[in-house]
């Protein structure tokens, strides 16, 4: 071993693999960020109104995709979006007249797509729960007193659901950016082996690995990691600050 100082950082600053890997990881945690906020929160006041026939069930069913082994997910997904005329989805454009899609190696947006939906797929249900239990934990009484004051359902949402629901958000948006920079298992599987033609679904994680076990440059891969690491201490930083993660609420 040949002890080389700082030149692994600074061959990361000219690494059009790893720009490429940086850019479609912030757009898969984007992307996961906005579908696993905006979809789970109305699913979540949905379920937890006492007029909706058959919750319990739907509270349960909506959990199993979290329970499903990421590889059974990656297969069927891959199968679903593949690139032949008879696979699902093509046969579903071709229906509405539409031209099929090689989505797995068109663009890096089909393919970044296709991680956010199957991301989003397994991991809805869970955030569904999260919100669900947030929404149980508001006082009933603010409700009463709202529908009292004449407040419509969009106010009561707006004033009363979503301040209610901010500690769970910035939970949720904190587990979420960190899954989502640290994404490996989905792409891996998605195309066989991480084999990613022109980096579509290169992310940071699985470059790293595809460098130390792929090429056994492990200390370039070391610094990669290394990098990683201090990211994702500032964006926790960053969180602190600006999310009021641990602050207490003040009261009046």
């Amino acid at each position: 071993m040949t002890f080389i100082g700082w030149d692994n950082y600074k061959r990361a600053l000219t690494d059009t693999h790893l720009s490429a890997a940086v850019i479609n990881s912030i757009l898969f945690t984007i992307g996961i960020l906005i579908l696993n906020i905006v979809i789970p929160v109305p699913l979540a006041v949905v379920l937890n109104d006492k007029k909706t026939i058959f919750r319990t069930g739907f509270r349960s069913a909506i959990y199993l995709p979290a329970l499903t082994s990421i590889i059974v997910a990656g297969i069927y997904f891959r199968l679903f979006f593949g690139s032949g005329d008879q696979t699902p989805l093509n046969l579903f454009m071709t229906w509405l007249h539409l031209p099929a899609r090689q989505w797995l190696y068109d663009t890096k947006i089909t393919g970044i797509f296709v991680l956010v939906i199957m991301s989003t797929w397994r991991w809805l249900g869970t955030n569904t729960l999260y919100f669900l239990a947030g929404l149980q934990s508001i006082p009933e009484e603010l409700f009463e007193a709202a529908e009292i004051d004449g407040a419509n359902a969009y106010q009561r949402f707006w004033n009363i659901i979503i301040p209610g629901l901010k500690p769970i958000i910035v939970f949720v948006i904190t587990i979420l950016t960190y899954g989502g920079l640290r994404m490996f298992g989905e792409s891996f599987v998605m195309w066989v082996n991480g084999s990613t033609p022109g980096d579509i679904g290169l992310t940071i994680v699985l470059y790293i690995y595809k460098t130390a076990f792929g090429h056994f440059d492990t200390g370039y891969a070391s610094a990669l990691s290394v990098i990683l690491f201090i990211c994702l201490m500032l964006i926790n930083l960053l969180y602190i600050r600006f999310l009021g993660i641990g602050k207490k609420e003040e009261s009046r």
